[in-house]
C-alpha cells in the first residue's frame, strides 16, 4: 500500500466481504469502531491482509483500539510498524 486511500479501498473490500458497511463509503476519517463497521473478527482480517500486502508482521502490541479508530490512525500505525521493521533490517 502506498497511501491511506489505498488502505481505505482495502478496508472497504474487507468490510464488504464481512457483510458490513452496506452503503457506507470508507474514507480516511471514517470512524471504524464507533460506527460498528469493524468488529474484532474484522480487525483480525484487516491485520492479516495488511501483513500480506506489506510483507511484514503486524505485532500484537499494535492491535489496539486506538490504531483502528479510523483509517488514518491505522495508516499511522502501519507506518510505525514498517519503520521499526526497516530499522531491524526486516524490510528493504
Amino acid at each position: 500500500m502506498k497511501n491511506v486511500d489505498e488502505l481505505c479501498s482495502l478496508l472497504q473490500e474487507i468490510i464488504d466481504e464481512a457483510g458490513g458497511g452496506a452503503d457506507e463509503k470508507v474514507d480516511p476519517h471514517t470512524p471504524l469502531l464507533i460506527s460498528g463497521l469493524v468488529d474484532s473478527l474484522t480487525i483480525m482480517r484487516i491485520v492479516a491482509r495488511v501483513e500480506e500486502s506489506n510483507g511484514i508482521p503486524f505485532p500484537e502490541t499494535e492491535v489496539v483500539a486506538a490504531n483502528f479508530r479510523t483509517p488514518t490512525a491505522l495508516w499511522n500505525a502501519i507506518g510505525t510498524v514498517e519503520g521499526a521493521a526497516r530499522a531491524e533490517g526486516a524490510v528493504s
